[in-house]
């Protein structure tokens, strides 16, 4: 077998073994990987993904989305169906591209799956898993420029150092479900859109709505406080 027929045949679908059973279509979010169960999978079981092809995904359809050919279709993680690239949201993943025209009022668009590639700030870094389970993680000039890569409990935080010039924090969500909480230093703030820039109150992503991947992108913003740069998921300021 070429080279080439290898690779096709290694990178058009993965092996997915899933903590809940999932059914075949049921778009699936495997780390920075998007796809489509080509078969029922049970829980705990090995099934095959395919990242590549051309399928068809649930859209709202009383007063739903239109979709052109072409245009980007995304994936909302909590209602389950594709939404418009004019309707995503930070907590939306990329999911392709549209394939097939549909209307208002159609159940489902056919989309050509891409790949998205890794948020920039992530690319060539080093990552290090931290777990809240028992205790929180206080971070320091060595974790700058890391992918802190969060698992473990809500009951335990992420806690930022005070803002020094040149530092910059990737804190991410390890796996569906992981609640993290990140609280600045207490004369500090953080600076961002839809934040109130009050000192001492925590970014907070629930477990509820926690999706692997989701991510804050935090980057020295003045004596003050720090800057959210980007971010994905839902997060929110502490009351």
């Amino acid at each position: 077998m070429a080279v080439a027929d290898m690779w096709q045949r290694e990178f058009t679908s993965i092996d997915y073994t899933p903590a809940a059973a999932v059914s075949a279509g049921d778009v699936v979010v495997v780390g920075g990987l998007v796809g489509v169960a080509k078969v029922d999978i049970a829980a705990s079981a090995v099934g095959a993904v395919a990242i590549s092809g051309v399928y068809s995904v649930a859209k709202e359809d009383s007063s739903g989305p239109v979709f052109r050919i072409g245009e980007d279709v995304y994936f909302d993680r909590v209602n389950e169906q594709a939404v418009h690239k004019s309707a995503a949201t930070i907590s939306d993943v990329y999911l392709g591209v549209c394939a097939e025209a549909a209307a208002t009022d159609a159940a489902k668009v056919k989309v050509a799956l891409r790949q998205q590639r890794m948020p920039s700030c992530m690319e060539d870094r080093l990552w290090e898993a931290v777990d809240l389970t028992t205790a929180d993680k206080t971070l320091d000039a060595e974790d700058s420029s890391k992918v802190l890569n969060v698992t473990g409990s809500a009951t335990y935080v992420v806690t930022l150092p005070a803002t020094t010039a040149g530092a910059e924090y990737v804190i991410r969500a390890a796996a569906d479900s992981v609640a993290v909480m990140i609280s600045p230093n207490a004369n500090d703030k953080l600076l961002g859109a839809d934040l109130t820039g009050t000192d001492n109150k925590d970014l907070i992503l629930t477990a509820a709505t926690a999706k692997e991947g989701d991510y804050v992108h935090l980057a020295y913003g003045g004596a003050t406080g720090w800057m959210v740069l980007s971010m994905r998921g839902i997060w929110a300021e502490e009351a």
